[in-house]
Order: structure tokens, then C-alpha cells, then sequence
């Protein structure tokens, strides 16, 4: 528009003043005057016209910069894949804007997060992850009544996990190594609204003793200390548990079969479980006392017919106490305490278990029960700097080929000590008691590799019920390589 009076302004100011020569004579001064200030007013309105169409420009201009400096960061962003993608128009969005939008918000993501690969609804309420680990163990052990020399693949385990329209959690885990009995592990469904209250279905961890909690994948060795035969390990059930001021009190509370994996309760009363743990300075900055946390657990059940606990060193060398048969009600007791120093952590805890006997002695008459008890403490130390996590994957600083994040080095090294002892005895003539001393590195390649050495010397108190008749200590080598994603 003010092109056009732009170009019109001549031919107009060109016939003013033609019209005035003309009329001179016949019209009166006046009439000129107001003709002169027409023009001056259709000047000004051709300006303004300019002033307007040049900033139109330069906000088109700007919008233009916006949609590509989107679309270029969007290119930037890490690699995810996008999948199902659609587009929804707003109105009053410029179809850069839209564009820009929907890249932000894909329908699904998959990728990687750094600890594993990941399947993702745009708008957070689906998840998928895979997760897994495969451990490779050799064993050694001295001459003598003992199993042989042997490679064990000793777990295959392969999971996924996830939530579901974002306050549902759930795992489903097999383990492809198992071939002695069923291969699911867990298969749970939690809802988990606030930290502060969750509920748990289906089959997971009885939740007693901080050693049988913590992953497989994290064990600081090779197995787990022979006490840990005091305390049941899946099974299905109910619990309510939660998390409260990020951390400094947990707890679980449920009720379960105890019977073992997949198996249902074989009497009326299911097995109830409770366990707290406290860590009053989680959230301060001591450096002493900020890791420090206790904590224990009790259940109470019944038994009709089963097995009683095992005696059994850590690596399989030899079964000091061979299992009675139970009939009646059982107790488990637990103490623990953790203690996390940045590079050091020092860990023990207190296991009890009692199994009664009812009726199965002469005439239907009652035996004495089985009673367990066993202790255990035990001290890692990283010799590179790295702070030593409560249940969870070392990071080295320095990988043993390096990566993105750091240079090429040695990787994590550690080193740990174990103590344990167990006695097992029914109140009659039968009891045993066995000690183990373990001790050796682990090398921490990168997160997802490493490396465990443990050197272990075993002492039974029975000298006729041990691997070599006569002598009361056993030494074996226990050695595992693991990769977990």
C-alpha cells in the first residue's frame, strides 16, 4: 500500500499544482492553503506506511531465525530413536513452531541412558528397560573330599523393568543358568504413588538380612557368607514399604508363602516379615557419619513337613549339617549395620533362625527345635579413590581402554576381607560349627566388567566331619569374571 502512494504522490502533487496555476485567478488564498496541508497529511500517511511494512520484515525475519535455530538444536540433541511420531497443530503456531514442538515431545524414545537400554513414552508414563547380568565362576579347591576343579556358568539372568501409566513399577527376571529348578525370579508389579508408601505383588525378596537384599551383580564376593543360609531368599507374596525423608528410615512389611520359589504355602498361616533400617545423618554432611545406618527384621511362620536350614560353607566344599525335618512354627531374627567411609565400607550383621520339631519324635511326642545362628562381618577398601555405593555398579575414574567420559587407565582396584561363622545345632546330639576367612581383590574394568578373586580358608569344629578327615581347615579359590547392564 505505500508503494502504491508512493507513486502516486507525484502525479498527485503534479495536478495540484497545475490546478492551482489554472485557478489562480479564481480561487482565494485560502483554498491553496488547504490544499497544501491535504498534501503534507498524505505525505505523512505514506511514511508512517513505510515505518510499518519494514517492521512487519523484521519480525518475519526473526520467526525465520527462531524455527531454524530450533530445528538445528533439535539435530544436535543426543541420538534417540522416534518412533510413531505425530503431529497436533495449536492454533496460532507457525508451522516451524509446530514442527519444533513435536520433535521435543516424540510419541516413543529407545536409546541408551548410560546404564541401560530403554524404551519410553514421550510424555513419561511408559517405560521399558532391559537389564541383566552374566556371571562366569572358577573353582578350586584343595585335595580332599571335595567337589572337583570346575568352569560354572553361575548365573544368565536376563530382565525387564519398567513402569506403567507412570505409578506402576514392574519386573519380570529369569535366570537361563538354572537347571535345577524354575528360572523366574522375580515378577512383580508395585504401586508406587509416593515414595513413602509402595505396594509390592508377586514374587520378590523376603525382605530379611541386608546381604540377601543386595543384588547378585553387587556382592563385594563371590558368594554369599555361609550365614546367609539362615534366612529365605523369594518367594511369592504381598508387602508395603517405603522410603521416608529421602532415606533416613525405610521399611518393609509383608506376607508371604516362604516356601521357595513359585511355591504355594503348604498350611493356613502364611509367613509375616517386618524389617527397618535407620540412617539418622543420611541427609548431613559428616563425613563419619553421614553413611552409617542399622537397622533388623523379624518373620514368624509355619512349617509342616519341610526341611530344616543347611549347614554349608561358602564354596560348596562340604555340607557340615545336613538338614532335619521341621513341623511347627519358625522365627527369624536379624541385626545388621552398614557403614560407608567414601573409598571404604564396612559391613555385618546377626542372623538367628528356630525351627520347631513338633511331633515327630517317639509316640508323636515333640523334639527339640533346630536352632541356627550365625554372624558375619566384612571390610572393602578402593585403592584408586572411587566412593564405594550402598547397592549399586562401581564407576571407575579411569576405565582400562578410557571411553567419552574419561582417560585410558587401570580401571577400579579393591580390596576386601570376610569373616563368618555359623552353628547349627537340634538340641540333642547333633550340632556342628564352621568358620571362613576370605579375602582378595576385585578389578573393576569399567561399570558393566569386572573381576573377583576371593582366596578363602574354611575351619570346621568337627574334625571327622570335614573335607579331609583329621584336619579341620580347607583351603579353597573361588574366582568369577561378570558383565551387568
Amino acid at each position: 500500500m505505500g508503494f502504491v502512494l508512493t507513486m502516486l504522490l507525484p502525479f498527485t502533487i503534479v495536478q495540484a499544482q497545475t490546478s492551482e496555476k489554472t485557478e489562480t485567478s479564481r480561487q482565494p488564498s485560502s483554498e491553496i492553503e488547504q490544499l497544501k496541508s491535504k498534501i503534507d497529511a498524505l505525505a505523512s500517511l505514506v511514511e508512517q506506511q513505510q515505518r510499518q511494512m519494514t517492521e512487519m520484515q523484521k519480525r518475519i525475519d526473526t520467526i525465520d531465525s527462531k524455527a531454524k535455530a530450533a530445528s538445528l538444536e533439535t539435530d544436535l540433541k543426543p541420538a534417540a530413536l522416534e518412533v510413531g511420531q505425530t503431529q497436533k497443530q495449536e492454533p496460532g503456531s507457525s508451522p516451524a513452531q509446530k514442527e519444533t514442538k513435536t520433535a521435543d515431545k516424540p510419541a516413543t524414545l529407545a536409546g541408551w541412558d548410560k546404564n541401560h537400554t530403554f524404551f519410553k513414552s514421550g510424555d513419561g508414563r511408559f517405560e521399558t528397560q532391559v537389564t541383566g547380568y552374566g556371571q562366569f565362576d572358577w573353582r578350586g579347591y584343595q585335595s580332599g573330599n571335595a567337589p572337583p576343579n570346575t568352569f560354572l556358568v553361575r548365573r544368565a539372568r536376563l530382565a525387564l523393568e519398567g513402569k506403567i501409566e507412570r505409578y506402576y513399577d514392574y519386573k519380570i527376571e529369569g535366570d537361563f543358568a538354572d537347571t535345577a529348578s524354575t528360572p523366574l525370579r522375580d515378577l512383580f508389579v508395585r504401586v508406587h504413588r509416593i515414595d513413602e508408601l509402595m505396594v509390592t505383588f508377586g514374587q520378590f525378596r523376603v525382605p530379611i538380612s541386608q546381604e540377601e537384599i543386595r543384588s547378585d551383580a553387587f556382592q563385594d564376593f563371590v558368594e554369599r557368607s555361609m550365614v546367609n543360609n539362615l534366612v529365605p531368599s523369594r518367594s511369592p507374596g504381598l508387602m508395603a514399604s517405603g522410603v521416608i525423608d529421602k532415606g533416613v528410615f525405610e521399611y518393609q512389611v509383608g506376607t508371604f508363602n516362604g516356601k521357595g520359589l513359585l511355591a504355594a504355602n503348604n498350611n493356613d498361616t502364611p509367613e509375616s516379615a517386618i524389617r527397618l533400617r535407620f540412617a539418622p545423618w543420611k541427609n548431613g554432611k559428616g563425613f563419619w557419619t553421614k553413611g552409617l545406618a542399622f537397622g533388623g527384621a523379624y518373620t514368624q511362620g509355619r512349617s509342616l513337613g519341610g526341611a530344616s536350614v543347611r549347614g554349608q560353607t561358602e564354596s560348596r566344599s562340604f555340607t557340615f549339617y545336613a538338614p532335619d525335618t521341621i513341623n511347627g512354627q519358625l522365627n527369624r531374627a536379624n541385626g545388621e549395620i552398614t557403614w560407608l567411609l567414601g573409598p571404604a565400607a564396612f559391613r555385618a550383621e546377626y542372623d538367628q533362625t528356630n525351627q520347631e520339631r513338633e511331633n515327630l519324635g517317639p509316640g508323636g511326642t515333640t523334639l527339640p527345635g533346630v536352632v541356627g545362628k550365625g554372624y558375619v562381618a566384612q571390610f572393602t577398601y578402593m585403592l584408586t579413590g572411587e566412593t564405594k555405593p550402598d547397592a549399586g555398579a562401581v564407576a571407575p575414574k579411569r576405565n582400562l581402554f578410557g571411553d567419552q567420559t574419561n582417560s585410558q587407565g587401570l580401571g577400579a582396584w579393591e580390596l576386601k576381607f570376610r569373616y563368618a561363622n555359623l552353628q547349627i545345632a537340634n538340641g540333642t546330639s547333633k550340632s556342628n560349627r564352621a568358620e571362613s576367612i576370605f579375602f582378595g581383590p576385585n578389578w573393576y574394568l569399567n561399570r558393566f566388567v569386572r573381576y573377583v578373586l576371593d582366596f578363602g580358608f574354611e575351619r570346621f569344629k568337627d574334625p571327622l566331619r570335614v573335607p579331609k578327615p583329621g584336619d579341620n581347615n580347607f583351603f579353597v579359590v573361588l574366582s568369577r569374571f561378570q558383565i551387568a547392564f
